[in-house]
Parts: C-alpha cells; sequence; structure tokens
C-alpha cells in the first residue's frame, strides 16, 4: 500500500514540475539570463510593472519571457530583425519595432539593444538613458530615461 501511495505522491509531483524556463541557446552568439525585472514610469498617476524574466539571445534576434510570482507566463516576447511578437495566453500580436513591442509589454519602450551590452558589462550608449552598473558584478543593475518624457526606471536583479 505504501509502494502505490509514494507512487502515486511522485507522480502528481512530476505532473506539477515546471519546465526550465531557459531553453539552451542554439548559436555561439546566444546569451541568456534570468532573474527579476521592474520598470516604473513617471506618469500621472505612475505606473509599474514588475516580473521575473527570461531573456536569451541577442539584439537581432532573441526571446524576453515574462513571469508571475507564481510562475505563470505573462507574456513572451520575440523577435528577429524583421518582426516582433507579443504573445499572451492564446493571443499573439506584431509590432512594427521591438520597441513598441516593449513599450506595449512593459509600460515603456527598453532599448534592448544596450540592455544586452549592459548585461554583459558594457556601459553602451542609449539616447535618452543613463545606465548604472556599479552592482552588476552583485547581480543588479539600473537605468534611467530621463528624455523623451516621461521618465522611466529599470532596475534588474539578476538570479
Amino acid at each position: 500500500m505504501r509502494v502505490w501511495l509514494a507512487l502515486g505522491v511522485a507522480a502528481l509531483l512530476t505532473a506539477c514540475a515546471s519546465p526550465a524556463r531557459l531553453p539552451q541557446a542554439t548559436s555561439s552568439d546566444a546569451q541568456a539570463w534570468q532573474g527579476r525585472l521592474s520598470v516604473n514610469v513617471q506618469t500621472s498617476p505612475p505606473t509599474s510593472m514588475s516580473a521575473s524574466f527570461a531573456l536569451q539571445g541577442q539584439a537581432q534576434q532573441g526571446s524576453l519571457s515574462l513571469y508571475s510570482p507564481l510562475g505563470t507566463t505573462l507574456a513572451v516576447l520575440d523577435w528577429t530583425t524583421t518582426a516582433a511578437h507579443l504573445h499572451q495566453g492564446n493571443q499573439q500580436q506584431r509590432f512594427d519595432s521591438l520597441e513598441v513591442l516593449t513599450e506595449q509589454a512593459t509600460g515603456a519602450a527598453l532599448p534592448v539593444a544596450a540592455l544586452f551590452d549592459w548585461l554583459q558589462g558594457t556601459p553602451s550608449p542609449a539616447p535618452g538613458w543613463q545606465v548604472d552598473l556599479s552592482a552588476l558584478a552583485q547581480g543588479s543593475l539600473s537605468a534611467r530615461r530621463y528624455q523623451p518624457t516621461p521618465e522611466v526606471t529599470l532596475r534588474i536583479k539578476l538570479d
């Protein structure tokens, strides 16, 4: 009886297990990071969003998955040099640019090309943005967009 109970519990735990969030990179140039991010936009009233994330690929082609605190997928953003898509549940939207896509998903247009550099420790410029990489060795970075308004603060904490 105990054996069947143990097998049943093991089967239930296996059924509830979540798959790994970061698929294996397919290109030697591809990068992968995961952690938490928050975006605060100084509108009236201010808006903010925070989520766990998995970012992979590179500036020209990649994906950004956003997760709730319980681990459910909130959205998946993917892009190539010719297309940008937002997947939310069963809905998919196409956008003309990665900036418009990130604005739709997070509330602010994020400098994704620079973000890949920032996560590698390179303070690449992004128009209107100022990045602070001083805590990157501890897994944190912050960036602030002053122009155009409204002001935006991006914070990332890597796992």
